[in-house]
């Protein structure tokens, strides 16, 4: 009788977990890219049917081969061929760091480690030497060939040249929040010819801007338009003397005395834009704790940023509603806290103060800034500096408690923007969840005034305001402030969020008739709001009944939020369902 033991007799069942190996190696795998979305919301980022087919994956006769592989392979087949991943806040850091997981091999585009929250492109592990990465941009290469035949059944009017620069433009992957960041990078690739920098540490001699300049990277299309003005003459306005009005001066003032470092205690750069750069200080001889500085160059003739800089005509409007929409607050008939708090506004001329340049370069050192080094800037230099409140930190960074919070502070939002469309006729355009801050508070309640009515908001402990009004769109004096978004096409391609939709959404109410007042975009905006407080926010306390049951109300609004008109519609709705 033969004693001899089986083969598999001396394997442990670590062992025998490792035989599955050969046959997944053989299917091959291990070899596909597949990306992660920076979706957090939506399955926008992956609608491209290129991200991982059966047809494209190297598996020996694919499809013959399904049936034999099991069903599970079947299952990208009957989804779809695109993939959709969890928001990335749920990843550990070693993710499946897993000598066993088939998908251990693969190269994960986009995923996020905790201390970096910009995607990472490159291999699991290896990261690259570069941080600043915004978007994935999947372009034609000269090798692919176009089926002009299917193509045509879609497209009949695009050459080839056209339909790759659709394709280009529809895979613009932005990341959720402060989208002109992301867009500037996608330029620059784009348009190297135009950027004059080969790398974002570049700092390069200020450039006068050119006519062809201006079509690549001039994105400040802020207008005015009076309503009941049809007089020539009533369009002839000095805009320079009317921002000095604003301003309280006769002249501009000296950059480096209005701001000298004797006067700012506590000095920081907390972030920046396209359009400037925001430090944060306490005054030394004033009653208030802390005040944010928004420092933005205009008239000059040379690229800020790989901007055109904004023109006096430019900056009114922005210096106006900021200035309307601070004032709600006392106002007797309509009134909310809920917009930021403008303290001062200073027109200033000079080089930058040599302490705030130093606290830049703290900032880039730390977090590797994007934008141009202040050192560009001459003696004749003109900047426009608004000194805000500093109201906390904004949503996208905020740990609620739960969503009981949340949703209260869905409230305040809502009766912010309703108090703004009565007394203004506001759209704000933009309201992703980095220009909504939040900060704790010790009151109860917030009041607002709307309709004639008094309506107090429980706070449940934080206080929301809303912020950056670059899109906004107001009526103040007869005089419609708002910024013409209609040749923007990069913006209206991009993807990656809820966000990117909205904006959409938007120009198919507005017919793109930017100046046309509709408060259906500020529902728009509350509806991704509402997104993000359903499935994209922190909360630290989810397994209590009451972030149950308020996250069910959340849930219950997403499902008939667009059916509203206005922010007051949806302020009603709330106020009443809780």
């Amino acid at each position: 009788m033969d004693q001899t033991l089986p083969d598999d007799a001396w394997k442990d069942s670590f062992d025998r977990l490792l035989d599955p190996l050969p046959n997944l190696r053989e299917l091959n795998l291990i070899k596909k890219n597949v990306r992660k979305s920076f979706n957090m919301d939506s399955s926008v980022e992956n609608s491209n049917p290129n991200i991982l087919s059966v047809d494209d994956c190297s598996f020996p006769n694919a499809r013959n081969n399904l049936t034999n592989a099991g069903d599970k392979l079947s299952v990208i087949n009957k989804f779809g061929n695109s993939i959709s991943t969890p928001f990335a806040k749920r990843f550990p850091d070693n993710l499946f760091d897993c000598a066993l997981s088939p998908i251990g091999g693969m190269k994960l585009d986009g995923y996020l480690p905790k201390d970096n929250h910009k995607p990472d492109l490159g291999k699991l592990g290896q990261p690259r030497k570069s941080k600043q990465v915004y978007f994935r941009v999947n372009t034609i290469s000269p090798e692919t060939s176009i089926d002009s035949s299917s193509m045509s059944q879609s497209v009949p009017t695009l050459n080839a040249h056209q339909i790759s620069r659709r394709q280009a433009r529809s895979s613009l992957v932005l990341l959720p929040g402060k989208w002109r960041k992301s867009l500037r990078i996608w330029c620059r690739t784009n348009h190297n010819e135009i950027s004059g920098r080969t790398s974002p540490k570049q700092c390069l001699k200020p450039r006068d801007v050119k006519s062809d300049d201006l079509r690549v990277v001039r994105r400040n299309s802020r207008k005015s338009q009076y309503i009941n003005r049809i007089s020539e003459h009533d369009f002839q306005i000095n805009f320079e003397k009317e921002v000095l009005k604003y301003c309280g001066q006769s002249k501009p003032i000296k950059f480096s005395a209005a701001y000298a470092a004797a006067k700012m205690l506590n000095t920081c750069k907390i972030g920046e834009g396209v359009y400037g750069e925001v430090f944060k200080y306490t005054p030394k001889n004033k009653m208030v704790s802390s005040v944010v500085l928004k420092v933005l160059p205009i008239e000059g003739s040379s690229l800020v940023n790989e901007e055109a800089q904004k023109t006096f005509e430019q900056i009114l409007p922005e210096i106006i509603i900021s200035k309307e929409m601070s004032a709600l607050r006392t106002n007797q008939t309509t009134s909310t806290s809920g917009f930021v708090d403008l303290y001062n506004v200073n027109l200033v001329k000079g080089k930058y103060p040599k302490h705030l340049i130093r606290h830049w370069e703290d900032y880039d050192k730390e977090k590797d800034s994007e934008n141009d080094n202040p050192t560009m800037f001459s003696d004749n230099q003109l900047f426009i500096v608004l000194e805000l409140k500093f109201a906390g930190t904004d949503m996208s960074s905020f740990a609620f408690q739960n969503a009981e919070q949340g949703y209260f502070a869905m409230l305040q939002v809502t009766f912010t923007l309703a108090v703004g469309e009565e007394a203004f006729q506001f759209e704000h355009r933009d309201l992703h969840w980095g220009n909504i801050l939040i900060e704790k508070t010790m009151k109860k309640f917030i009041d607002f005034k709307l309709g004639g009515k008094q309506i107090s908001v429980a706070t449940k402990g934080i206080q929301t305001t809303i912020i950056d009004y670059t899109l906004s769109r107001v009526t103040v004096a007869e005089c419609c402030h708002y910024n013409d978004l209609s040749q923007d096409d990069d913006l209206f391609a991009a993807t990656g969020d809820y966000q990117y939709d909205i904006y959409r959404m938007m120009r198919d109410e507005l017919k793109n008739n930017w100046s046309a007042y509709s408060p259906k975009t500020n529902v728009q905006w509350l509806s991704y709001v509402n997104s993000k407080l359903i499935d994209g926010v922190k909360y630290n306390s989810i397994n209590t009944m009451a972030h149950k049951t308020y996250l069910r109300k959340l849930k219950a609004f997403n499902n008939i939020v667009l059916n509203f008109n206005s922010a007051g519609e949806c302020g009603q709705y709330l106020y009443n369902m809780n």
